[in-house]
């Protein structure tokens, strides 16, 4: 991208010709609970360090990451202090990836002009950018948000002569005079993302990073002593699903980094850090199908656990692909099936994948021995029990491990969100409210359905499928389901129905007296929690029921499919 005829010859005047170093400390804020750490995203702060990498000798760089080094707001201000104080910034940036992290802005921006008034507040990430408008109006003490990508447009910025008059007359960034401008921002983005694949983690401590791969009973290399690291090889997507952040924007383009640029950064991070574990974050790392097998390919000589927690289209999925994913370290794979009708897919997902595509590619992976996670999306508008009906019923049928169900939330720059808006379905003097992010979470009402009606459905189509009819648990398969199951109860330890299955799969397994315990767990929950008690009535589990006749009635007679109805006059879910 050429350089515009204003800052012509501003990289060697402004940076090089004397004039001081700028600093620039960035916070990146993830939500923070009170009761410690224990819910925070330790993820590494990949789009910051990017950032720097693409302008590393423009500036001086720090980072705090609020996800490591705190448990609550009062010490994440008095630190915050200290490192102004100490470091001297001429610009602060702040990270929002997620909705709720919003609390956390205004606290670090006040702290910020108290120590240092003269100091450029910014802002990015996809929780701000597409409504940048709005947060400037609700954050008085912030300067400026950068819309879209930052490294090129953090380039101009460091390279301009006078930074606020940079942001107030960029394209890209959107400042203070823009806020009732009819005019929206565009744009700036990398063409290669060779430029920036080689990620320096120099900045923060990698050991500190308390990272976590999704579970998986089939595979458990390396977890004793889990290196990973993220990688990014291209950026964009074609499509408009309509819940995705992407889809209000009308690019679709894609832009890759090179194979060999990728694989030398493996290299090194394998050499430096004793990296183990790659996790791609590629929203379409299959798109260009010939290029993924390529990296598939020359990565399976590092012997690396693969992670891909992005959900990957079964319509580019093919033999050799799956093949490849597995010699290079893949066990599990989550496909991004939304829905299991055809018509919600079309026409209210908006995703251009056909129903007969997750067969095949379920069968292919199950060959493989590999976790198969779906990625299933309740109550966008327009949805019907019938529809949700059939999800159902398709996940049983082609044989999913585990299902992620999320209810549909209007995330920021959504084509949902706009919808919701509106059409009243979301209160908009709450809007900053609602997260895309927060699992089990739905704040959409409908006149057909309310929000508690879809969180409830959804839960009860995970009690469904991921526990009282799990795959493995229905085919036999008791030593992989009893590895889930305790899983689920180290996580939540009153999970009734985590108790339930174990009870189911230590009595297959011969193990009565933990069987029994279980079962006693599963009773004694449910008899106190008049919520728990109401989810089994629904699946006709008698809890009254003594151990021998749980083993007589269940564990004797084999474990079949219990057949539920999501249609009822009521519009609840009830036993078929």
């Amino acid at each position: 991208m050429s350089v515009p005829a204003h800052r012509e010859g501003l990289e060697s005047s402004a940076v090089m010709a004397g004039q001081p170093r700028r600093k620039v400390l960035f916070v990146v804020v993830t939500h923070l609970r009170e009761e410690g750490n224990a819910g925070n995203i330790q993820d590494y702060p990949y789009g910051v360090l990017s950032i720097i990498k693409h302008n590393q000798g423009l500036a001086d760089f720090d980072i705090m990451d609020v996800a490591i080094d705190y448990d609550g707001i009062e010490r994440l201000e008095s630190d915050l202090r200290a490192k102004l104080e100490e470091f001297r910034p001429d610009v602060l940036g702040v990270s929002v990836m997620f909705d709720n992290a919003y609390f956390a802005i205004a606290p670090v921006l006040q702290v910020a002009k108290q120590v240092s008034p003269g100091i450029l507040t910014v802002c990015g990430g996809p929780a701000v950018s597409p409504v940048a408008k709005k947060i400037l109006h609700n954050q008085p003490e912030l300067d400026a948000i950068c819309f879209s990508e930052g490294e090129l447009p953090f380039r101009d910025l460091l390279m301009a002569e006078d930074m606020f008059r940079e942001v107030e007359d960029h394209a890209t960034w959107v400042s203070r005079k823009d806020i009732d401008s009819p005019k929206g921002p565009k744009k700036q983005l990398l063409n290669d993302i060779s430029d920036v694949i080689d990620i320096d983690y120099s900045l923060i401590d990698v050991a500190s990073y308390d990272r976590r791969v999704s579970f998986n009973p089939l595979d458990d290399r390396y977890l004793d002593n889990l290196r990973a690291f993220p990688i990014v090889t291209s950026r964009g997507c074609p499509f408009k699903c309509s819940f995705c952040w992407h889809s209000g924007e009308n690019d679709r383009s894609m832009r890759y980094s090179g194979v060999d640029e990728l694989i030398a950064h493996v290299e090194k991070i394998v050499a430096r850090y004793g990296a183990n574990c790659l996790i791609f974050y590629d929203d379409m790392l299959l798109l260009a199908r010939d290029r993924a097998k390529e990296i598939f390919r020359r990565l399976a000589p590092f012997n690396l656990r693969i992670e891909l927690p992005n959900g990957l289209s079964p319509t580019y999925m093919d033999d050799e692909l799956i093949e490849l994913m597995y010699q290079a370290g893949v066990r599990s794979v989550r496909i991004a099936v939304e829905s299991g009708d055809e018509w919600v897919i079309r026409n209210l997902v908006n995703k251009p994948m056909k129903i007969a595509h997750v067969q095949p590619v379920v069968n292919a992976l199950r060959r493989h021995n590999i976790w198969i996670v779906a990625f299933i999306v309740v109550g966008l508008p327009g949805e019907t029990d019938v529809h949700r009906q059939t999800t159902r019923d398709k996940i049983l049928e082609w044989g999913i491990d585990l299902c992620s169900i999320s209810v549909a939330s209007p995330i920021k720059g959504s084509l949902l969100y706009e919808q919701c808006l509106k059409e009243g379905y979301i209160d908009p003097n709450a809007e900053f409210l609602v997260s895309g992010f927060l699992y089990g979470e739905n704040v959409i009402n409908t006149k057909e359905f309310s929000a508690e009606y879809i969180s409830d459905a959804a839960y009860v189509m995970n009690l469904d499928v991921n526990f009282v009819n799990s795959y493995r648990l229905r085919n036999g398969d008791y030593a992989a389901a009893d590895s889930y199951f305790e899983y689920i109860i180290r996580t939540y330890q009153n999970h009734a129905f985590g108790h339930y299955c174990l009870a189911l799969t230590k009595g297959h397994l011969n193990q009565p007296e933990s069987a029994e315990h279980h079962w006693a767990e599963a009773v004694r929950i449910g008899e106190a929690d008049p919520l728990w008690a109401g989810y089994f009535d629904r699946f006709g589990i008698m809890l009254g029921s003594t151990y021998d006749e749980f083993v007589s009635l269940t564990l004797m007679r084999g474990h079949g499919t219990t057949q539920l109805s999501y249609v009822g006059s009521t519009g609840t879910l009830i036993s078929a």
